[in-house]
């Protein structure tokens, strides 16, 4: 079948399966590996993993895909008042979108920009590069085998790529807030029923369900 209009196929085509995403056990597993080697390192005065965590971190808890990871800029999040949120400045189709944080990644974020600006002496203006490389932003590709090796690092399945970060999101939030307005809007799906898909995928919810029958 031909792609529709700007290279996307259908949504009937298009399947989210378990193997695409991580289980709350297994997210809980890789942040505490991370966790625990971003504190080795700061202690010794590296950057790696302190870096790392906090990519993982923020990938689990926005959804954001890897090329709006790699463009973010200090400037994008909006971490003090009421509503703590990052801006998408140019999204898949260059659209622009606001994605709420939870309180934990926004502790982090506070954390880690103001270690930035301290102990590694790197810009924190609204312009510098969230995650910045060697000639600014981490590209792609360098964000891809960071989060790989942090799935290394936990023991889970090579099969997790930083996209399965997205759809981990997803199928957590919309088990938590049966909301597919707001996971839609979170996610920046053009369509509702590509959020959709996430609601036949929802495992511990489905467990639930099965689980009623024996109640």
């Amino acid at each position: 079948m031909e792609p529709e209009a700007g290279g996307v196929f259908p949504v009937k085509l298009y399947q989210i399966s378990r193997d695409k995403f991580m289980s709350s056990e297994e997210v809980r597993q890789l942040l505490k590996v991370c966790e625990d080697q971003a504190i080795i390192d700061q202690a010794k005065g590296r950057k790696t993993w302190v870096t790392r965590y906090v990519l993982v971190h923020l990938a689990l808890h926005s959804g954001l895909r890897v090329s709006e990871l790699a463009a973010l800029n200090i400037g994008d999040l909006h971490l003090t008042g009421r509503e703590t949120y990052l801006v998408v400045r140019s999204g898949k189709g260059g659209k622009r979108r606001d994605v709420y944080l939870d309180r934990g990644i926004v502790k982090h974020l506070k954390e880690y920009v103001a270690h930035k600006g301290k102990a590694w002496q790197e810009p924190v203006d609204g312009s510098a590069p969230l995650f910045m490389g060697r000639s600014g932003h981490f590209t792609e590709t360098a964000l891809h085998l960071s989060f790989r090796k942090a799935v290394e690092a936990a023991g889970l399945s090579r099969r997790y790529s930083i996209h399965a970060a997205r759809h981990t999101y997803a199928t957590i939030l919309l088990a938590k807030t049966q909301n597919l307005r707001f996971v839609q809007k979170q996610l920046g799906h053009a369509s509702l029923n590509m959020t959709a898909l996430y609601a036949d995928v929802l495992p511990e919810q489905n467990q639930d369900l099965a689980n009623a029958m024996a109640e």
